[in-house]
């Protein structure tokens, strides 16, 4: 439940886009078609959202620098 609840603290733009890359496999193009942004815009999404769960995870104890 970890990284469930690291999740929930994303915005829901990040959030949007880590489920559908990680959890449903979709490609930038589909991810970016769907949320009718950029590709570029996913890819920072993606690199923002994982940097915030990093550092969440960190705070939990869970992950380590």
């Amino acid at each position: 439940m970890l990284v469930s609840d690291a999740l929930a603290q994303l915005s829901a733009e990040h959030r949007a886009v880590v489920r559908r890359s990680y959890y449903q496999g979709w490609s930038t193009a589909q991810i970016a078609a769907d949320l009718g942004i950029a590709e570029g815009t996913v890819k920072s999404r993606l690199h923002y959202a994982l940097r915030a769960l990093r550092q969440t995870l960190q705070e939990m104890g869970v992950v380590s620098r």
